[in-house]
């Protein structure tokens, strides 16, 4: 009995002793967990680096474009256009180190025609033949013209198929006054109004260019004067027979005039003309070499 006793009081104090888990934690026990759970972690997203900077993409170079040499250094590259090379002023300036300022190059302002063939400069008038071109929102100019402002021979290479531009002698155009010689520029445009004043300017310096190349073919006489009135073979031109030759040349046959002396050519290495129309032109046909028909006339070599 005595035994039994203990026992029961011995469960009395171990019951008493024992606290649930819960309550525990309420009391500020430490209970240490079997294992640490991890709250889950989002996938770490990559950060953005910026990219290195990219040289930009040089822009396609067109298909017509040619190499331009500056002295024979390669300096740039032209337009083709119809076999002929074209770039703007601002270009041309800066390959030859001139100044530009609008339509302003080197200290030269050049005017071009209402119909778009010609252009003044510093009294001069230079032929544009097709004109100037425009292109997005640029005016392209014939080079040739370009250089013949500042006195730089342009050439075409056809061994490298690039333009070549002689500037060592770089120098803006003499004026129209110094460059046109009096007489010369007097009797051609008379000639000129004689035979083609009804005729476009393409026609007009198309006689003019038959007078100066035989001014320098040696079947004919060496001066403007003579040529006109050169009676050798009989009368040459008809207006210097019958007067006409006298007559006060309107403004665009001198220009035509001058057109002509400063290069323009438009009827090649044409000698003869004539109004198939109202001319006997039997004898050309079977003599001479046909080259051109422009406005009335037709042209021989």
């Amino acid at each position: 009995m005595a035994l039994l006793l203990a026992l029961c009081l011995t469960s009395l104090v171990l019951c008493a002793s024992y606290v649930p888990p819960a309550e525990l934690a309420q009391e500020g026990a430490a209970v240490q967990p079997a294992e640490a759970v991890q709250p889950a972690r989002e996938p770490a997203q990559e950060e953005s680096v910026p990219a290195a900077d990219e040289p930009a993409a040089e822009p396609e170079r067109p298909q017509n474009a040619a190499d331009v040499y500056i002295n024979g250094v390669l300096r740039g590259e032209c337009l083709l256009f119809d076999g002929q090379s074209y770039m703007t002023m601002a270009d041309f300036a800066a390959l030859t180190g001139l100044e530009s300022n609008g339509g302003t190059i080197g200290g030269l302002t050049p005017a071009i025609s209402a119909d778009g063939k010609w252009a003044e400069v510093n009294g001069r008038y230079l032929w544009l033949g097709a004109g100037v071109r425009e292109q997005d929102g640029e005016q392209l100019w014939p080079l040739s013209v370009l250089g013949r402002m500042f006195s730089c021979p342009v050439s075409w290479d056809e061994l490298s198929m690039s333009v070549d531009v002689d500037a060592t002698a770089l120098a803006p155009l003499a004026s129209g006054g110094e460059y046109y010689n009096e007489e010369d520029l007097l009797w051609l445009s008379r000639i000129i109004y004689a035979e083609s004043g009804n005729q476009p300017m393409e026609g007009q310096v198309a006689v003019g260019n038959v007078i100066l190349n035989r001014v320098e073919s040696p079947l004919f006489p060496d001066t403007v004067y003579d040529v006109i009135f050169d009676t050798r073979f009989g009368v040459q031109f008809s207006p210097a027979e019958t007067g006409g030759i006298y007559c006060e040349p309107d403004d665009e046959a001198v220009i035509a005039a001058k057109l002509c002396l400063d290069g323009a050519s438009v009827a090649g290495g044409s000698l003869y003309f004539v109004n198939p129309d109202i001319g006997a032109d039997g004898w050309f046909k079977e003599t001479k070499t046909f080259v051109a028909a422009i406005g009335d006339h037709d042209f021989y070599a």
